[in-house]
């Protein structure tokens, strides 16, 4: 074979190859920003901003447990961002990741997230997390007084109806907001047995429990006591 030749084809396999790990690599890349853009992973990066904030409390006098999901009625699950135990009371703590305009009024169904001429509806986390504190409350026999909603917004939403909202919907100042409550509600016996309670009812914070959570969602069998 002339050598001519062989160069030809050797130039035609290296540009062959070429386009193949070019396509995988493009393909690597689509898939992973899908990934980053998923509600998943903004969810996980919001709950791990918490996580870190968390870690400037007292742990003499604030336990902080995370990704929180135990029974309900009727073989149902609730999935709590976050709950911190605490002499001052207990923090229920729903994490939302957000970017845009974030639009929505204490008792609307749905609030509404603007990003440019986008919109998007989802479900009001003040309703959803009443869920989570009533279901927590039930399971420690605790008075709900005692168990306080926290929504926390980690990304760069801008809330734009705040004359319409508690306080306890933030952007920013988690901690703060979490000390300013200095009454005393528990007792250190009263902690120790709530911290007890979580341990023993808790699902095991895994995969396994993570797709039964999903299926209940599906189902219909997550917590529905909205009211706020």
């Amino acid at each position: 074979m002339a050598p001519a030749i062989v160069l030809c084809l050797i130039l035609f396999f290296l540009a062959l190859i070429s386009t193949i790990v070019l396509g995988l690599v493009l393909l690597f890349v689509a898939r992973t920003s899908a990934n980053l853009r998923s509600s998943g992973f903004r969810g996980w990066q919001g709950e791990m901003v918490v996580r870190m904030a968390c870690r400037s409390l007292d742990k003499r006098n604030y336990v902080a447990i995370h990704n929180v999901t135990i029974p309900t009625r009727g073989d149902g699950t609730t999935q709590i961002d976050h709950v911190i135990v605490s002499r001052f009371g207990i923090f229920v703590v729903e994490t939302k990741h957000y970017r845009g305009a974030i639009y929505g009024s204490e008792h609307d169904r749905l609030w509404t997230q603007a990003i440019g001429r986008q919109r998007n509806s989802f479900p009001n986390p003040l309703r959803q997390n009443y869920g989570h504190v009533m279901a927590l409350a039930e399971m420690m026999g605790m008075p709900r007084e005692k168990v306080k909603s926290v929504v926390m917004f980690t990304g760069s939403a801008r809330i734009k109806t705040r004359d319409k909202l508690p306080a306890n919907v933030l952007t920013r100042g988690l901690i703060s907001y979490i000390k300013m409550h200095n009454e005393l509600l528990l007792s250190p016996d009263d902690m120790e047995r709530v911290l007890r309670a979580i341990a023993e009812n808790r699902l095991a914070p895994n995969v396994t429990t993570h797709r039964r959570h999903v299926q209940n969602l599906r189902n219909g069998m997550d917590d529905r006591r909205t009211k706020c």
